[in-house]
């Protein structure tokens, strides 16, 4: 069971990013190709534009999206910009491009993707809190090996980005109904930064 486990929660990280760091901006959602299994043979998409025009193509081969697992249906740039032409995306982390709105994307916002997922602190630093506020000293302690909280809530009050969170106390990624659950609170992201990995297969 165990091995069974970790294999679960290696192939969840391995989706979490497509890329290694942070990205540069966090924008406003995602664009999501509506058919992902197109790149499954490690192909890229070719309506990316370097201009809101669409008239210059990106002259690059290295195109990867936020989420990149395309042959589990994951293919997912962050959305900065949502036009009735065109889609404003990053790409690579940190690079600008423009995808046609024309339904070969669909856009989600943050709240419907964080919603239909689990979450693992990056620090756990970031405490669970039983309430959504900074200055709660009533926290809540996960001692699983391997973080899994599903995402139940999501609140934004004064700037602060907060979720709520559920967890099995016997540190079962796909518990029981009868299993014991914790509920509590943490922040997923500053002005700046994701402070969560996002695990869409969880």
């Amino acid at each position: 069971m165990k091995i069974w486990i970790i294999a679960l929660l290696s192939l969840s990280i391995s989706i979490t990013y497509g890329q290694n760091e942070q990205p540069k901006k966090l924008g406003i959602g995602f664009a999501i190709a509506e058919n992902p299994y197109l790149y499954e043979n490690m192909s890229h998409p070719i309506d990316i534009f370097s201009n809101s025009e669409l008239t210059e193509k990106i002259q690059t081969t290295k195109i990867f999206p936020f989420f990149y697992k395309p042959d589990y249906g994951l293919y997912h740039f962050i959305c900065l910009e949502k036009k009735s032409k065109y889609l404003k995306i990053l790409i690579n982390d940190s690079e600008i491009g423009f995808i046609p709105n024309n339904g070969k994307y669909i856009f989600k916002t943050w709240e419907t993707i964080l919603m239909s997922a689990s979450v693992e602190r990056i620090d756990k630093q970031n405490l669970i809190r039983n309430s959504p506020k900074e200055s709660d000293e009533n926290t809540i302690t996960n001692n699983c090996e391997y973080e899994t909280l599903k995402v139940t809530d999501m609140l934004e009050r004064n700037g602060e980005f907060w979720i709520e969170i559920t967890f099995a106390t016997n540190c079962e990624p796909y518990p029981k109904e009868s299993a014991e659950q914790k509920t509590g609170w943490i922040k997923w992201r500053n002005s700046k930064k994701l402070l969560v990995r996002i695990q869409l297969l969880c």
